[in-house]
This record gives structure tokens, C-alpha cells and sequence, in this order.
């Protein structure tokens, strides 16, 4: 238990963005095994959806890759971590640990005993910043 009677949060978090202000994002709650997607549209220059997200989740440990320019002027989702979570331990990971053919595989492997009732089969390629997300989240777990 924390000093302010909160539990520690269980939760890490990756975090992946692309230039078209995509966010991805895998929530792994380390407590409970289980893993949580999601992928949307930073409609905000200040990223508010991500820092909702952040929040609901309190990780215990942000996942993001290499710093890098955000389009149109936007922080960049390490930048927003730096920023505003530096409390958060941050850990920074290849952009090659974010491949979401990877994610996709293990999703199947780990998660599913029937893969098509992810949807992976069919929608793999339209969420697969949630899925690289999630190749970087279990490639940390497994590296810890």
C-alpha cells in the first residue's frame, strides 16, 4: 500500500504513435494478466485522450519509443510522458520492439484459444499500432 492508502497500480502501459496522430496503446495489468487495447485518433494537441487514459490506468511503468518530432507541433506521446508522468518509470524501447506483426502473433499465442474471435484475422492491419504497443508492453514483461 502507498503512504495515501491507494494500492500501487499493477499496470504497464506502451504507448506508440504515428504521424497520422494515431496512438496506440496495451494496458497489462501484471496483477491479473490480462491485457488491454486500444487505438484512436490524438484529436488534441495536448493529448488529452492519452492523458485519460493514463490516468485511469496509473501505470506503474510507461513503455515508449525513441523521442522523435511529433507532427504539427504536437508533444509526441514521450515528450507527454516526460512531461507530465515523470513520477512513472519510464523505459524506452527500440522502435523495432513496437512491430505489430509480432503483437498480432502473440495476442494468438498468448491470449486466445480461438484467434478469430480477436478479430485479428480480419482487422490485424487496421489496429496494428495497439498491437505493436502490445509487442513492446510482453516483450518487456518477459525481459523483467
Amino acid at each position: 500500500m502507498e503512504d495515501d492508502g491507494r494500492e500501487r497500480s499493477s499496470f504497464v502501459i506502451g504507448l506508440i504513435e504515428n504521424r497520422a496522430k494515431e496512438v496506440g496503446v496495451a494496458a497489462f495489468d501484471l496483477r491479473l494478466a490480462s491485457l488491454h487495447l486500444s487505438q484512436y485518433i490524438e484529436t488534441s494537441s495536448s493529448y488529452q485522450n492519452t492523458k485519460t487514459l493514463l490516468h485511469f490506468y496509473d501505470p506503474m511503468v510507461i513503455i515508449v519509443s525513441p523521442n522523435k518530432l511529433a507532427p504539427d507541433g504536437m508533444v509526441g506521446v514521450s515528450e507527454l510522458v516526460d512531461r507530465f508522468y515523470f513520477a512513472v518509470k519510464k523505459v524506452v524501447m527500440a522502435r523495432s520492439c513496437f512491430d505489430d506483426t509480432k503483437g498480432a502473433v502473440l495476442i494468438k499465442n498468448l491470449a486466445a484459444k480461438e484467434p478469430s474471435a480477436l478479430g485479428l484475422d480480419t482487422y490485424y492491419k487496421q489496429y496494428y499500432l495497439c498491437l505493436a504497443a502490445a509487442a513492446a508492453t510482453i516483450k518487456w514483461y518477459f525481459q523483467t
